[in-house]
């Protein structure tokens, strides 16, 4: 009995761990409201894949967080990578996004 009751104990541990390991906070430099960003044309034009953007809105209705910064243009507010963050964010109806920025030079 005591081997049935402890294999599912590491099983457990192991899908928080897993949850918990990624976090926003490392690298995001700031919080912008979703609104303020501007989608280039090239985004705008192309279908992240289904799979993986259904399983990036698990992730933030898990957690209530993205996975990670959306990056952005510091002056321009032009977004460079992230779109399907973006889409994400825009689904579940996100106020702010967490975001990093790309300075130009």
């Amino acid at each position: 009995m005591s081997e049935a009751k402890e294999a599912p104990v590491p099983e457990k541990k192991a899908v928080l761990q897993k949850k918990q390991l990624p976090t926003q906070s490392k690298r995001t430099q700031d919080v912008l409201s979703f609104d303020k960003i501007v989608v280039p044309e090239e985004f705008l034009k192309t279908r992240p894949n289904p799979e993986k953007t259904q399983k990036v809105i698990e992730f933030v209705k898990c957690t209530g967080h993205l996975d990670e910064p959306l990056t952005i243009d510091k002056e321009s507010k032009v977004l460079k990578d992230g779109y399907r963050r973006y889409v994400v964010a825009k689904t579940i109806k996100m106020d702010k996004v967490p975001v990093v920025y790309e300075y130009q030079k």
